[in-house]
């Protein structure tokens, strides 16, 4: 494992070393048994060989979660201690992620900015919704940390804007993410060397 430090995420060095490897935030494209995981494959092919990243686009939503996400550390920092930034925490050539925050030697941060109803669903439901499961499981594989504490922020929520669960490892998940990210790359390389060497059937 490999932890860049002083890499600022999203900038263009942040994104070069991202190019065309598994990441934290597409584990569940990985894990999908239906069109989610090729088409996230041929995604990966395209960085591969176009040398450019293809998550150029954005909504209003990923903007808002960009300019809102250092008011949430700087909160959880104030009540919870201090948080470390790193850019990037590299796995393996062929796999990493970029968590929000390092916390002491065990701990990582999460954190998301949705829209206020999902913001109040979570806080209502007393746990981190069920879509952030391989996400957050990954990043604990990928960093070898203990525990993630997940973080949803909105301040237009005047009563609630800050909100966050511990979730502990869960090692049968991890288990299960590492064999499907394994046979994942594995598939990944061997077509793209098909495509190098012209050794086409399909």
């Amino acid at each position: 494992m490999k932890i860049y430090k002083d890499i600022l995420q999203l900038s263009p060095e942040w994104v070069a070393i991202r190019l065309g490897k598994v990441t934290g935030s597409h584990f569940s494209d990985v894990m999908n048994k239906k069109s989610g995981r090729k088409t996230y494959m041929f995604r990966l092919l395209g960085e591969r060989f176009s040398g450019e990243s293809y998550e150029a686009y954005s909504n209003k939503t990923m903007d808002r979660g960009s300019e809102l996400e250092p008011e949430a550390r700087i909160e959880y920092a104030r009540m919870f201690g201090d948080v470390k930034q790193v850019g990037f925490v590299e796995y393996n050539d062929n796999v990493g992620c970029s968590p929000d925050g390092l916390v002491g030697n065990s701990g990582i941060i999460e954190i998301k900015c949705p829209l206020p109803a999902a913001h109040l669903r979570t806080i209502y439901n007393k746990k981190m919704p069920a879509v952030y499961t391989n996400q957050v499981q990954g990043n604990l594989w990928v960093t070898g940390r203990e525990w993630c504490d997940f973080i949803s922020y909105n301040p237009k929520v005047k009563a609630r804007p800050f909100w966050k669960t511990r979730v502990y490892r869960d090692e049968e998940k991890i288990k299960e993410l590492a064999i499907q990210t394994t046979m994942f790359v594995t598939e990944l390389l061997e077509l793209e060397e098909r495509i190098v060497n012209k050794n086409l059937d399909f």
